[in-house]
């Protein structure tokens, strides 16, 4: 699903949806992870976790701006992120809801993966 609507069938939809499913199995440890040193939710965690849960991960906007170079261009400037998100079961069915627990295999991953992000994307 596309949100909002209206990026399905659109070039950028489409980057921005592959671009978040391989963020899913990076986090996974389906890859080699992008940055030396960098490893999987699957192999940060501990004990204090509980061995079945469900969970996801994906970019988020932490700040948008537009800037205008010094020759009049006016451009973008957006500083991305990962945020973790645990998969409660509800009567509605699974629900996502912000992590808090700073401990969580996910945010860690999160963590890490906005830390390195710059270095990432180049």
């Amino acid at each position: 699903r596309f949100e909002p609507e209206w990026l399905a069938g659109t070039s950028v939809g489409e980057v921005m949806f592959q671009a978040d499913y391989h963020l899913k199995e990076l986090s996974m440890g389906a890859y080699q992870q992008p940055v030396l040193g960098m490893k999987s939710c699957m192999e940060v965690g501990d004990d204090t976790v509980p061995e079945k849960w469900s969970g996801r991960e994906w970019f988020v906007v932490r700040k948008a701006e537009m800037q205008i170079s010094e020759d009049g261009v006016l451009a973008p400037a957006l500083t991305l992120g990962v945020e973790a998100r645990e998969q409660l079961l509800t009567a509605a069915g699974l629900e996502d809801a912000p992590l808090t627990r700073p401990d969580h295999p996910l945010v860690k991953y999160a963590e890490a993966f906005t830390h390195n992000f710059d270095l990432i994307a180049e």
